[in-house]
């Protein structure tokens, strides 16, 4: 079973119980308008930002994660053949 915290009584409520006070979706404002850093033109609207991003190949800070992910590390050449022939003269040696 799941559990909700109502956010009014702070107490846990089964999740089929649970209703909310507003059942409405919830919408972003528009961004407010603002000058451009690359070419100085105003960005009015969403899309219009998008577009800007778009033509001047840039990202947004913060939107960029793909970028962040983990680089796969790949061990050093040889390193599996050095481990073999290390663990070979080992058992050699009893």
């Amino acid at each position: 079973m799941r559990w909700i915290q109502d956010p009014k009584t702070l107490e846990l409520v089964p999740a089929t119980d649970f209703t909310r006070d507003v059942d409405a979706p919830f919408v972003w404002n528009d961004i407010q308008p603002y000058r451009s850093m690359v070419d100085g033109s105003i960005i009015g609207s969403r899309s219009t930002h998008r577009e800007h991003l778009r033509a001047h190949n840039c990202i947004e800070v913060g939107n960029e994660t793909k970028y962040l992910k983990p680089k796969e590390v790949k061990p050093p050449p040889g390193l599996k053949e050095t481990l073999i022939r290390v663990a070979n003269e080992k058992l050699r040696s009893r």
